[in-house]
């Protein structure tokens, strides 16, 4: 008996020792890949050597061999392009229209920038006074060739302007100027209303003409009127309806152009606004790496001007509704989770990229972090308590991130830090990934093992 148990055994170790070396030879560094397809067969922690410089990807900062690290590198797998000045997922190298306006960079003044002109108009004085009134009503327009850009008013109605005192105008118009063309002229009218008709006011230095042009030099980035007056008294025509109007120009990258459109409540919302690409340049150019679950709060930004106006729009949108802190809470949700999901492998060609809150702004996508750094930006803004929560095993391996928001009225699914004691707060569960889920809300995942981390 003894003798059949003992050859039992050195049948089962050596069963255990074929498997093994079977094993090592399909896959000798047991690191899931086959010796066949992996560059470092007996290295668990590579795999793969994308520029063949033996230096595996995941070590390699370098992993084209273009001379750009991967951090900066927006094809850091194609050693032909480095570069997407417009971020429309093509290379600079191989985009015909670099800075997307329309204009191919053969024909475009200045390819890498839409360029774009922001008209100021400061203050008016109506230097002769035409009737007994204390005040006349007045507006004026900007134009391109004939064609009317701008009517500049007070919404929708005239201003009503003291005579020959200096009146403050809120009175600006951003421009996209077309950027294949050298020389544009616009031209500026003003009128001021009469009983049954309105009457044109001289604001040109010359006498052949009561309304002033302005020619701007889209090659020099360069105008005739800079921040100037336009002036009608300076002219020797001796009419009486002269007027002076306080003008500055301001060229500027049109930068990017996003429009953000979601459903809240069964009504649609949207805006749109112009981000800095020096911003955006700025946040690329950082750190994305994370070492510990904490650092994911590093992508928390709320000093950062930019995002300050994004949630000043939002939190005016609400308010104009007079919604509860609730419902403000769940409509800042349902605007980040208007946002497109996207894997980093997708969109930067690596495993882990979290963004910066601008920087999912701009790229319209991310994933659980990326959204959930946003969101817990915005109301951190509006100086709600928030935190990130992340899940390590929230999908048969796979991890997680939501937000949590300590606000009254909530009800739900949440995490209180701190129970029994003074500074007691519940976290609820925030879902930034998909359209729907309300703040107390929880996708069917394994949040056991949840970590709370609190921003401030």
């Amino acid at each position: 008996m003894k003798s059949s148990v003992k050859l039992s055994s050195i049948l089962v170790v050596g069963l255990l020792v074929g498997a093994l070396l079977n094993q090592m030879l399909y896959d000798a560094d047991l690191d899931g890949i086959p010796n066949a397809e992996d560059a470092f067969p007996r290295d668990s922690s590579e795999w793969n050597d994308n520029d063949s410089d033996g230096i595996g990807d995941n070590s390699d900062i370098d992993d084209d061999n273009d001379g750009f690290n991967d951090s900066e590198d927006f094809f850091p797998f194609d050693p032909q392009e480095s570069a997407d000045n417009d971020l429309d997922g093509i290379g600079d190298n191989l985009d015909p229209d670099d800075d997307n306006d329309g204009f191919n960079d053969s024909e475009d003044l200045d390819p890498y920038n839409d360029l774009a002109l922001k008209f100021s108009f400061n203050s008016v004085e109506l230097i002769d006074k035409q009737n007994n009134r204390q005040t006349a009503p007045f507006l004026f327009f900007l134009y391109e060739d004939n064609e009317q850009l701008k009517r500049f008013d007070n919404a929708g109605n005239p201003w009503q302007v003291p005579w020959q005192e200096s009146f403050n105008l809120t009175a600006e118009f951003e421009y996209n100027v077309p950027d294949n063309q050298t020389f544009h002229e616009f031209r500026v009218v003003a009128y001021f209303l009469k009983f049954r008709n309105s009457e044109e006011l001289d604001i040109s230095s010359s006498n052949s003409s009561y309304s002033e042009t302005i020619t701007f030099d889209l090659e020099n980035k360069t105008w005739n009127n800079s921040n100037d007056t336009l002036d009608g008294s300076l002219d020797d025509s001796n009419d009486s309806d002269d007027a002076s109007l306080i003008l500055e120009i301001e060229v500027f990258n049109f930068g990017y152009l996003k429009s953000f459109k979601w459903t809240f409540q069964m009504i649609e919302y949207q805006f749109s606004y112009t981000f800095d690409p020096a911003r955006y340049s700025y946040y690329v150019s950082q750190t994305h790496e994370i070492r510990d679950y904490r650092d994911y709060l590093n992508f928390v930004t709320t000093s950062d001007s930019e995002l300050i106006e994004i949630a000043g729009i939002l939190n005016d949108m609400s308010s104009k509704e007079n919604f509860s802190p609730l419902n403000k809470i769940n409509f800042f949700l349902s605007f980040t989770q208007s946002l497109k999901y996207s894997e980093d492998n997708v969109t930067a060609g690596v495993g882990e990229y979290p963004r910066y809150p601008i920087e999912t702004l701009i790229d319209q996508t991310g994933d659980c972090e990326d959204t959930s750094a946003l969101l817990i930006s915005l109301v951190e803004i509006l100086e709600y308590n928030a935190s990130i929560i992340l899940i390590p095993e929230a999908w048969d391996g796979y991890g997680h991130a939501a937000v949590g928001i300590d606000v009254t009225g909530a009800e739900g699914v949440h995490y209180v830090l701190n129970e029994g004691e003074s500074d007691e707060i519940s976290y609820y569960y925030a879902e930034t990934t998909a359209p729907g889920w309300r703040l107390g809300e929880m996708p069917d995942l394994d949040s056991s093992s949840a970590y709370i981390y609190e921003a401030k």
